[in-house]
């Protein structure tokens, strides 16, 4: 069933709609990570966390479901199954890691992104770019294994890499305009 997340409810109460619908097991992990992270001395790493987590919630309607404290992987309708279509990943290192199709091209030609030679600048801020890995089958040869169902099938897919403390970074606003690219592709097409 698909969750309605209203984009006029605040973070908190939007996190509480999606945790309601997601198992026991799962809703402990995060609530247990967000602990943590609420425990750090920067508040922005939490807000990060709890921003990035109701965006890709929205975007992806199915339950979630962790691997860990660490990950936590959004899934859509793909017939009578489910599709993996974003992760998000923190090791409380610093970094958060958002995983999802792969639509740079399209990003480029929607004005997003400035392609460089190897890598991306954001159009609305040219002096910031984005850390950007792109994945498929055999790049990386060994990916780790929340992400092996975004790249096979000839599936391609990217892991964007942000500053944990910079919750309202321009590469944030970014990175959630890069998901919501990504989720027109499955809101336009019948599953």
């Amino acid at each position: 069933m698909p969750v309605k997340v209203s984009q006029e409810m605040g973070i908190e109460a939007r996190l509480e709609e999606l945790l309601a619908k997601t198992g026991a097991r799962d809703r402990v992990n995060i609530e247990k990570h967000l602990a943590a992270c609420d425990a750090e001395t920067d508040p922005g790493h939490a807000s990060l966390w709890r921003r990035l987590l109701v965006k890709l919630g929205g975007l992806a309607p199915m339950t979630m479901t962790t691997v860990g404290l660490q990950v936590v992987r959004f899934f859509i309708a793909d017939g009578k199954y489910r599709m993996q279509v974003f992760a998000l990943e923190d090791n409380s290192d610093g970094l958060i890691g958002v995983y999802m199709p792969n639509v740079l091209p399209k990003a480029v030609s929607e004005k997003l992104l400035i392609k460089n030679s190897g890598s991306y600048s954001l159009v609305s801020s040219p002096k910031h770019t984005l850390t950007i890995e792109q994945m498929d089958a055999n790049n990386p040869s060994d990916p780790p294994e929340f992400v092996k169902h975004m790249t096979g099938w000839n599936r391609k897919a990217v892991k964007l890499t942000l500053q944990a403390n910079e919750p309202d970074s321009p590469q944030v606003n970014a990175a959630e305009s890069l998901c919501e690219l990504a989720a027109r592709q499955w809101a336009n097409s019948p599953r």
